[in-house]
């Protein structure tokens, strides 16, 4: 299950979720490079990395052209790039989660930073790196998405939910295009998982939530060789708390 030597790159980085499968790829030798906001977030994952082969490149992955900008930095410095994840979302800010009023309620640009980061931010990075992939006809591209157990859970964050369903979608569909050319496209859909923006603002339920690195240990597994004939796959993951224990 080896992704000793390659290079990946993973959006989300500097908290949660990207920052715990950036540190379990770089702690099986491959050389990452992380992508968030926060410089100060992407600094502390370098720290904890304790390697010279995790390299930061903040960006603004609500802005298309600093994707581009991001990317073009990516590849400049690494060369072709050979797994991608896509973790990176918005569901709050710093005060407060994006979740009780209704869309009728929900501030416009509010919507379009779900939206833009979850899933068009994928979607434009994707086809930064791919090429390289085709060339090789060799690459992973993970997706991070959140699973519900149905449009009931919509209710409150629709915004949330249609990104996410979509992002399952753009999975499937990614997956079908690329198949020719030996890439496999995989998405990770855990329901509730204990980052740090859930301590904060669902404190009682991360209790029983998954641990980050829980979806990291799957995630490496996804974008190893080992997975190689796994694609088109979207794996939720669920805690006790999920289940009603």
């Amino acid at each position: 299950m080896s992704v000793r030597g390659r290079t990946a790159v993973v959006t989300g980085a500097s908290t949660g979720i990207g920052r715990e499968i950036a540190l379990a790829l770089a702690a099986e030798g491959a050389r990452v490079g992380l992508v968030a906001r926060s410089v100060s977030g992407l600094e502390e994952t370098v720290r904890l990395s304790g390697t010279s082969t995790v390299l930061s490149f903040p960006g603004d992955l609500r802005k298309e052209q600093e994707i581009a900008r991001v990317g073009e930095s990516v590849l400049t410095t690494f060369g072709d790039v050979d797994v991608l994840v896509n973790a990176a979302g918005s569901w709050h800010d710093d005060h407060e989660s994006y979740r009780g009023p209704l869309l009728a309620n929900t501030p416009a640009q509010q919507v379009k930073e779900v939206v833009e980061v979850g899933l068009l931010a994928s979607m434009l990075l994707s086809r930064i790196l791919m090429p390289g992939m085709i060339t090789r006809r060799s690459g992973k591209i993970l997706q991070i998405a959140c699973g519900f157990a149905g449009p009931q859970e919509a209710v409150g964050w629709l915004h949330y939910y249609v990104t996410n369903k979509s992002i399952e979608a753009f999975t499937l569909g990614l997956a079908a295009e690329v198949r020719q050319y030996e890439i496999q496209v995989n998405c990770i859909a855990p329901w509730f998982v204990a980052t740090e923006p859930v301590l904060r603002f669902f404190p009682d339920d991360s209790k029983t939530a998954l641990d980050p690195k829980d979806v990291a240990r799957l995630a490496k597994y996804l974008v190893s060789d080992a997975a190689d004939h796994i694609s088109g796959q979207v794996i939720e993951m669920r805690s006790k708390r999920d289940y009603g224990i």
